[in-house]
């Protein structure tokens, strides 16, 4: 019975009204999903920070247990990354919006604006995760590969293999986000940015 009268009320509302609802509409969905969104990269954002920080630490202990300077020389470049890593996902943080905007419109072209940033983050993530890793495993590599018992190789070669592995599932990973988290998004907003400007 409610349900045949909203019906009724919806027929019987001008194109101008709907229009309105509309939007609403879609405002409160947009808004669940970026508060989602925000949510989930606060997330990765701490896991690798969290991550990055351990790293830094067994770095420090094995840069005064290892003696030879080429493997401190490595270690010296990891720690250099794991900064890099912690200041880069720091810096999308500039972009994200403050609830308080004076106006809706602005509020959602900041999000945009954050959303991108955050894209193209994760789509670079070659250059800044994979690019400078490699080399330094290599160079690690290197350096320890006449200086450890034989037996250690295997362990050796298998660190190697899931590093690679992590580095190509990140890749991978990270254009799925982009494809079915980012991409999403930023078009919601596009969408709604139209028609409040209309």
């Amino acid at each position: 019975m409610i349900e045949d009268e909203l019906i009724k009320i919806w027929q019987s509302s001008s194109n101008q009204e709907r229009v309105k609802f509309e939007k609403s509409k879609l405002m409160i969905e947009l808004q669940s999903s970026l508060k989602r969104l925000d949510k989930w990269w606060n997330y990765i954002e701490l896991s690798e920070t969290i991550l990055a920080v351990f790293g830094i630490l067994v770095c420090l202990l094995l840069l005064f247990k290892i003696p030879f300077a080429l493997t401190k020389t490595a270690i010296g470049l990891i720690m250099i990354c794991a900064i890099y890593l912690i200041i880069k996902y720091r810096s999308i943080k500039k972009f994200k919006p403050s609830d308080l905007e004076e106006n809706y419109l602005n509020y959602l072209k900041k999000n945009r604006k954050y959303l991108q940033a955050q894209k193209k983050f994760l789509k670079t993530y070659y250059y800044w995760g994979i690019l400078p890793v490699y080399p330094i495993m290599l160079l690690f590599n290197i350096s320890i590969w006449e200086k450890i018992p034989k037996n250690f190789i295997v362990i050796l070669i298998l660190i190697n293999i899931a590093t690679i592995g992590i580095g190509v599932y990140g890749y991978f990973l990270n254009k799925k986000r982009v494809k079915k988290e980012i991409n999403p998004r930023i078009s919601g907003i596009n969408e709604l940015i139209n028609q409040l400007e209309q």
